[in-house]
Formats: C-alpha cells, sequence, structure tokens
C-alpha cells in the first residue's frame, strides 16, 4: 500500500489533495482563530493544521466514494482514485491516519473537534451522497464549508455564542452557493455526462443568473452586518470589505 502513495506523481498528488482548497479551507480557519483574539499562536497554529487535517481526510474519502463519477468527467477524470491508480483501501487509510492526527490536534478543545468532525459527516455523508439526486445538495455542502472558522473560533477557547463568528461563518455560508452555482454553470456538460443533476437544467440561463446575483446580494448583506457585529475587532472591521470583494 505505501508503494501506491509513492508511485504517484506530484500531478496526480495535486489532484488527490486539491491544494487551492487545502488553503481557502486553513485559511477561514485561521481567520476564525484570529478573530477569537483570544488564543495562544499554539491554538491558533493546532486549529488550522487540524482542519486541514480533516479537509483533506474529507477530500480523499469523497474521491473514494466517487470515483466512478470522476472517471466520467474531463475535469476530474485523472484522480487517481478515478484512474485506479490509488485503491480504495490506500486512501481510506490515509484517510483515518489524517483524521486522527487533527483530532489529536484537537482533542483538548471537544467543541472545535465536534465542530470539525460535523463538517466532515456533512460533507460525506450528506452533501457526497445527495449530489447525485438532487442540485439542492449544494446547501449542506455550504454548511460544511462554513464551519472551518467556528472550528477555529472554539480551538482558541471562545463560546460559539460569544463575538461575532457565527456572522463570519454565515458569509461563507451563503457565498458558496452562489459560487457551486456558477460552478454547475460552467461545468454543467460534465455533470450531464456523469448523470449528475445541474439546476441550470431546470432553470434557463437568465433565470439561474437572476438567482446568482440574489446570493450575491445576499453575501454584501451579511457583510455589512458583520463589519458592525458584536466582538469584531477594528482590523477585521477593516478586513472585511476586502475579503468580501476577493470572494465575490
Amino acid at each position: 500500500m505505501p508503494g501506491q502513495f509513492r508511485n504517484l506523481t506530484a500531478a496526480e498528488w495535486t489532484l488527490l489533495a486539491r491544494p487551492r482548497l487545502l488553503l481557502m479551507v486553513c485559511a477561514s480557519a485561521l481567520t476564525g482563530a484570529l478573530l477569537a483574539r483570544s488564543g495562544t499562536w499554539t491554538d491558533i497554529v493546532r486549529a488550522s493544521l487540524a482542519v486541514g487535517l480533516f479537509s483533506f481526510a474529507g477530500t480523499l474519502i469523497n474521491q473514494a466514494q466517487e470515483r466512478h463519477i470522476d472517471a466520467l468527467m474531463s475535469r476530474t477524470r485523472n484522480r487517481p482514485l478515478a484512474t485506479g491508480r490509488l485503491s480504495v483501501k490506500a486512501a481510506l487509510v490515509l484517510a483515518l491516519l489524517l483524521l486522527a492526527a487533527g483530532g489529536g490536534l484537537l482533542g483538548h478543545r471537544p467543541v472545535a473537534l465536534v465542530l470539525g468532525v460535523t463538517a466532515l459527516v456533512l460533507y460525506n455523508l450528506v452533501y457526497t451522497p445527495l449530489k447525485s439526486r438532487t442540485p439542492l445538495a449544494l446547501f449542506p455542502g455550504a454548511v460544511s464549508g462554513a464551519l472551518p472558522p467556528l472550528v477555529g473560533w472554539a480551538a482558541c477557547g471562545r463560546s460559539l455564542l460569544d463575538g461575532g463568528v457565527l456572522l463570519f461563518a454565515l458569509l461563507l455560508a451563503v457565498w458558496q452557493v452562489p459560487h457551486f452555482l456558477l460552478l454547475m454553470l460552467k461545468y454543467r456538460d460534465d455533470y450531464r455526462l456523469a448523470g449528475l443533476p445541474v439546476l441550470a437544467e431546470q432553470l434557463d440561463r437568465t433565470r439561474l443568473h437572476l438567482v446568482v446575483a440574489c446570493w450575491i446580494l445576499a453575501v454584501g448583506s451579511v457583510l455589512v452586518f458583520l463589519g458592525t457585529g458584536p466582538g469584531v475587532g477594528q482590523s477585521a472591521r477593516l478586513a472585511m470589505p476586502v475579503l468580501g470583494s476577493w470572494l465575490i
């Protein structure tokens, strides 16, 4: 089994780990930890690393679950699990090791650990199975993607009811809906080939763009409240417009 990993090329490791997604998830956890303004640098680093490990594990499990679908789509057909270069068993063993390492980093903060596990459950046991049945799977997927900053916040010892981190998580959840919709629109031919339901098939292009525009306006509304929310420091207030522009 270790030989399978040694035989993977750098390009295959990139497809397996999805580093851009990994960095975004770690960055959102880091933001939550920094907004807490109460943890040590050790807490902040542990939270970011743990979320990264959980994210990598979730990606591995997802690719094992969707390997047959991935093999049908041009943008995913070269993933190691889709090509058979990596076995499901090897991927799941690595995922378990990553989960154990991430859990160890969060073990002293049970709330953060529960949030991390919840994100994984939503992604792999709710979003992934629903994805092949309904385009509305994007909603549990969005909730899963909104939990990393809460993990960072809780890992620094803060209560979820204390401060503005819930607004930041809401921002991420709201932003991910138009993001998913635009991905569906961009890769609708791939989705159709794989037999995945596409919202673009149920709404005409104009209506779909209208839905996306409404959600983008919702992102802007959340940003307004986030910048004035309780427990949000001055640096965070100044950063919100920049972050919002980047997300949109």
